[in-house]
């Protein structure tokens, strides 16, 4: 079983958006899926965007205005959207709370694209490591 704690994810952080890569090929050996949970800030926004990679997006918290191809709709939690493969798709906290999503996709993006996309280290990488387990990447050792 392979689990991986948010706080030992790759990420990236850019326009009021930090994207946790979580079940992937690079952090899990996922070879048909990859996950990631992004808290995006007041008037944080996704730009639009589009990849080969099918998506949905299930809002936890908050709410926003969500664009997949021509259309914009309104989402707040609850809601899950589907990204059909090669749409035009992106995201706006247009709230006053924090604006949190899973997403999941397939086909996956593959390690080169992950390490692309995801390529600040995790928060706190050895977090596990204070509770006796084992590094879960080789990129989180010590230098």
């Amino acid at each position: 079983m392979n689990i991986i704690n948010k706080s030992l994810s790759p990420r990236y952080i850019r326009e009021g958006i930090t994207s946790y890569l979580l079940v992937s090929e690079s952090t899990t050996n996922a070879k048909n899926i990859t996950t990631t949970l992004v808290e995006m800030s007041p008037g944080g926004k996704q730009n639009i965007h589009q990849h080969v990679t099918e998506q949905s997006y299930f809002i936890i918290n908050g709410e926003g205005e969500m664009t997949v191809g021509n259309e914009k709709r309104t989402v707040q939690a609850g809601a899950a959207v589907f990204i059909p493969s090669n749409s035009p798709h992106g995201l706006i906290n247009t709230g006053k709370e924090i604006l949190t999503y899973l997403s999941a996709g397939s086909p996956p993006f593959g390690k080169d694209r992950e390490k692309q996309l995801w390529p600040l280290a995790a928060e706190n990488p050895y977090e596990n490591m204070a509770k006796g387990g084992e590094l879960l990447s080789k990129q989180f050792k010590k230098q």
